[in-house]
This record gives C-alpha cells, structure tokens and sequence, in this order.
C-alpha cells in the first residue's frame, strides 16, 4: 500500500511528543525509511459524553478493527487492521474526562475518511462542532491577544442542498413562469465557498460589514488563528483542526483553551436546557429546562421544508446524525420524535418554515445543540439567531 503517514511504533509519550515537534523520525516515503523532520499534523477533535454517564471505556468505542495501545493513562497508539493493515494511523489523546483528539500524519484524504468511516458511525463518539457563533468567538479572542499586523484566514462555506425554486415561487415574487414540464424552475442548488487571508485589522475593520451585506458570510467554518511565532493553527468547523504553526506542543495547548471553551458552552447548556421534574418539600415536583429555538432569518418555502424533512430530519444517513419519524401537523410544520445517534438519546424537535426547537431530555448530550446549530448554518439558514431558553446562543459560547 502508498504510504499515507503511518507512525513509527515508539514507546512512550515523550518520544512520541518528540517526534510531533520535530525532534525525531519522520518517513519520507513507502520504504519504511525515516528521517528527521517536521511533518503537517491533522488532529480531530471528538467529543464522548458527560462525566459521570456510562458509556464505553475508549479503547471499546471504536469499530472492530481498529485498537488502541495504551502508553499512559491519556495516550494511546490507533491501530487499524481493517484497512490499514494493523499499522499505526495514529495517536489518540485524551485531554479531558470528555474530549480525546486524534493526532495524525496520514494525508488529509485518508484521514478524513478514517475519521468518516470510523467515529462518526460509533454511537459512542461525535465530533467536536465548532459553529460560526463558537468560530467567532475564538475570532474575537484573536483579535484581543494577537497584533492587528499578523495574517488571519478566515472561510465561509454554505450548502442549499434543500433549497428548491418553484414556478408557484416565481409568480409570488413577480417573475416569470418558466414554460416547461418541471415544476421546478432550476434544478442547480446554492452552493459557495469563500476564503481570505489576511491581516488582522484589515479584516476587523470589514467583516461585520460584509456579513451584513451577504448572508452566506454567516456561515463561518474555518479559522486559522497565529502562532506565536509563525504560521498559524487552522480550525475546520467539524473539530479537524491542522497544525500550520512550527511547534506541535503550542498546537495542543491551543486545542486545550478550546476544548476547554467548547466544555464549559456545553455543560452550560445542559444545566439550561435538560428538562426534568424534581420533588420540592411538602410534596409535588418542580419542573427544570428550557427549549432550544433556532429562528431562520427567512422563511423557508413549502418545498424547500418538504425537502429538508426528508432528507435531514429523516433520511437514515443525513449528516445530523438524529433519525426518527416525522408527525406531519400543516405543510410546513413537523413533530419528531427524535433519536441522536450519539449515544443513543431520545429527544423531541419541532420543526417549522420559521424554526426548529428542540427539547432535551436530562442525560442528552449537550453536543446536540451544537451539532444542530452547524448543520443548519451550513444547509438551511446561513443566518440563524439561536435561544437556549431566554439566553442568547453566543452569550453561552462566550461565556
């Protein structure tokens, strides 16, 4: 097989921490030859559940075929014989009693797929969901602890794949019917990405301008913030994050300030939005919780709602990773009863051409929230305003 950034079989942390910032043995080609070197890192940000829920010990949580050999209590070599024949694809971290990263030299075409193929269908496991409300915080704190002259780059990213034209739409609007057999007008979908790099100020001094002026400049899914010293640590809005800089220690501690960010919005919302009943003194309950509303900034038309329900609310393999069967309740409103992939988690969702709002049973993971406010950024509504009860979404990132 073409190498692809297989890890030598080293023994302990440090030599594998050595050998990440550039002091030991990097391979160079298909030979099993090494030498030493800095090589580009991919890490992935993943996400198990909450302190205290049971669930699966880490090197049970991934499919048959691949298995983690412990180094220490937190770090672990990632064997895959399945696909990779028993090689090391890479290491795997855990820096926090929540959130392990996996590190990795394989090209981003192998990794991405292994991440694919083998978290996203763990129920165990989820990504790390860095929504543009959480990206533009960690702008925010790059604009505070970074000179205006360093160079920052920032990517939008929208998808309309459930956006659909009508001839009945048209005629509202005051067009022209299109005179064919369709009933829709343009079969193509609304699909852009958009970046730049630059300095910091120049950016400060346009951005809240151009995200005014186009909509799509809502949906942020990339960040590259400086290094210390040169280059940069780039975030992808899925958790993969890419080491740009030239020391991979300050790339894991800056993973550390965001899991530690993303942690504390987490269990931030939990403690808001977990519905539950406790008994008070002298008898009866109290009823704790708050629903999620994610408001579209523009309605969405019937078809566009009938395609979402179908293929993101219902289709088996919809990348929001929840399923379930929707309850039809007008043309442009659906109840569903709803199960999250991640850990297996009932849940309930209201969706209309206006919002979605959800509620969370106590225990629910609280990446739900932000996984579904991602998803609906990047597909449905670029710009959304989001509530966790009467607090504003930003303000619990923020936080």
């Amino acid at each position: 097989m073409e190498h692809t950034g297989y890890l030598p079989a080293l023994t302990n942390r440090e030599s594998y921490m050595d050998l990440l910032e550039g002091y030991g043995p990097v391979a160079v080609d298909g030979s099993g030859s090494w030498e030493t070197g800095r090589t580009l890192l991919k890490g992935y940000m993943l996400e198990t559940a909450r302190n205290g829920r049971t669930v699966r010990e880490l090197p049970e949580a991934f499919p048959e075929g691949v298995s983690l050999e412990g180094l220490d209590d937190a770090l672990f070599r990632v064997h895959d014989a399945k696909e990779h024949g028993g090689s090391i694809v890479g290491l795997l971290e855990r820096l926090d009693d929540r959130h392990p990263v996996f590190y990795t030299t394989m090209q981003s075409a192998h990794s991405d797929r292994w991440v694919r193929n083998n978290v996203d269908k763990s129920p165990w496991l989820d990504r790390v969901w860095l929504s543009s409300h959480m990206l533009l915080e960690l702008w925010n704190r790059t604009k505070k602890f970074n000179s205006p002259y360093r160079y920052v780059r920032l990517g939008f990213e929208y998808d309309g794949k459930f956006e659909t034209i009508t001839n009945s739409i048209l005629q509202e609007k005051g067009f022209t019917r299109y005179e064919g057999d369709d009933e829709y007008y343009i079969p193509e979908r609304r699909r852009s990405y958009f970046h730049f790099t630059d300095q910091l100020y120049k950016i400060e001094d346009k951005l809240g301008d151009l995200m005014k002026a186009y909509e799509l400049l809502n949906s942020l899914v990339q960040l590259q913030m400086p290094a210390s010293h040169k280059g940069g640590h780039l975030l992808y809005f899925d958790g993969k994050t890419t080491n740009r800089s030239d020391s991979f220690l300050e790339h894991r501690s800056k993973l550390i300030s965001i899991i530690n960010m993303y942690k504390k919005a987490t269990e931030t919302a939990e403690e808001k939005l977990w519905f539950g009943a406790t008994g008070v003194e002298g008898g009866g309950y109290r009823f704790d919780g708050a629903p999620v509303i994610i408001q579209f900034d523009e309605p969405l038309s019937e078809a566009t709602f009938d395609r979402f329900v179908k293929y993101g609310l219902k289709y088996k393999n919809s990348k929001l990773r929840i399923g379930g069967y929707p309850r039809r309740l007008g043309p442009t409103k659906v109840h569903l009863t709803a199960i999250d992939y991640h850990l297996w988690q009932p849940f309930l969702l209201e969706a209309t051409a206006h919002h979605i709002m959800v509620l969370l049973p106590r225990g629910t993971c609280g990446n739900t929230v932000h996984r579904l406010v991602t998803y609906i950024q990047r597909s449905v509504s670029p710009k959304v305003k989001v509530w966790l009860g009467s607090h504003p979404y930003e303000n619990i990132v923020g936080t």
